[in-house]
């Protein structure tokens, strides 16, 4: 490919623009589909490429099919104690206008892309978190992570908090699109008016929920969501409140979840994944979300619901941890909190209705900021940015 090839993409009719997934997950749902409709406008063309990973290397089981989208193989390699993901370089990526990636060092086609993009090839632009907010980042990884960021076209940022770790990497701060990660938040709201008519009132009655507290576990099943924290802390709650009841709605590795701790509790009540209108009937019922640790998009759910998240600050939270506010529309914890102050903080909030409602009015201001339609936008508007932007 001619090195004048990137120099006149700003001049190039009818842009082709390529997304490369690892998979593709519940929450984009309606995402792709909407951002390819939006460039369409325009005359710019979005493709979507994805790999399915097989449910043996992939605890979760929420993988999402986008019919127009193109699948392609791939396979793990080991390397120096590191696992590495190998996709192929297909003929579109050689003759994209843009390709953007996910942010991670473990992916061999970002390396193949930037060694392309150095020699005049398609830019290559990253879309990611910054950097591993989780609990035991693989430092090799994370030095390379940095490292191969800066050789990004664009940089497509979750949230304002992933922009300024991007920024401290050294990022031009005019080449990165601050995209507000976001659900379809209608699609919510219709599931919750839809449980409200019958599914929430059938699913109390089949869990035998009397008229206490219901506090709701909803997300991915992982050691780093704090679960032994969680449990522990409820058994504290329902000490003090024996009314009370805990939903734990998620799949993942810690399925098992009512077998830790060994004690039999009537009142937890695990009832594996669930999505749509059955996610919604569970949140209709939640008086708050208890969720100690690695929040993520789920904040985007309590917000919508008008459920707030109890949790606990700097434990491995995703970027979207920023749009929770202490006091405003959730409950931040300081970091050494243990299972007793969080319940003891969950009890205070459940026996303060006026406290519990101004959450509530605040969760719901913040639904209003907070959709995929912004998303969208921003979304569509660094892809026009990147695709005018001389190369680096």
């Amino acid at each position: 490919m001619p090195p004048g090839r990137r120099a006149a993409l700003s001049r190039a009719a009818d842009p082709t623009v390529v997304i490369v997934q690892r998979a593709i997950r519940r929450y984009r749902a309606g995402f792709f589909d909407r951002l390819r409709d939006d460039l369409a406008v325009d005359g710019i063309r979005l493709e979507v490429l994805h790999s399915t990973p097989p449910p043996e290397r992939d605890p979760r089981d929420d993988a999402l099919e986008v019919p127009w989208a193109t699948r392609l193989p791939s396979r793990t390699v080991a390397v120096a104690g590191r696992t590495l993901q190998w996709q192929p370089l297909v003929p579109s990526l050689r003759t994209a206008d843009l390709v953007i990636v996910e942010q991670a060092s473990k992916l061999v086609l970002n390396h193949r892309l930037l060694a392309r993009q150095r020699r005049g090839g398609a830019p290559v632009a990253f879309w990611g978190h910054g950097r591993n907010f989780g609990d035991d980042p693989h430092p090799a990884g994370e030095w390379l992570k940095a490292r191969v960021s800066r050789q990004a076209h664009w940089w497509f940022a979750y949230t304002a908090r992933s922009a300024e770790v991007v920024r401290g990497l050294g990022v031009d701060a005019q080449r990165i699109t601050v995209v507000d990660n976001a659900i379809d938040t209608r699609r919510l709201h219709a599931d919750l008016a839809a449980a409200a008519q019958g599914p929430a009132a059938r699913l109390r009655a089949q869990l035998g929920l009397g008229d206490g507290p219901v506090g709701l576990f909803l997300g991915t099943l992982r050691a780093e969501k704090g679960l032994d924290l969680l449990l522990e802390a409820a058994d504290h709650i329902h000490a003090r409140r024996p009314d009370f009841s805990l939903l734990v709605v998620g799949g993942g590795e810690l399925g098992r979840i009512a077998e830790l701790g060994g004690a039999p509790r009537p009142w937890l009540h695990v009832l594996g994944s669930r999505y749509g209108v059955d996610a919604a009937a569970a949140l209709q019922l939640a008086d708050v979300l208890l969720l100690p640790a690695a929040i993520g998009l789920v904040v985007i759910d309590s917000f919508v619901a008008e459920v707030p998240i109890v949790t606990i600050a700097g434990r491995a939270h995703k970027p979207e941890i920023a749009y929770a506010v202490d006091g405003a529309n959730a409950v931040l914890l300081p970091e050494t909190t243990d299972a007793a102050g969080y319940a003891e903080a969950t009890l205070a909030l459940l026996d303060d209705p006026g406290q519990l409602a101004r959450l509530r009015e605040g969760c719901r201001q913040a639904a209003a900021r907070h959709t995929l339609e912004r998303m969208v936008q921003r979304f569509a508007e660094g892809i026009r940015a990147a695709l005018a932007a001389p190369p680096r």
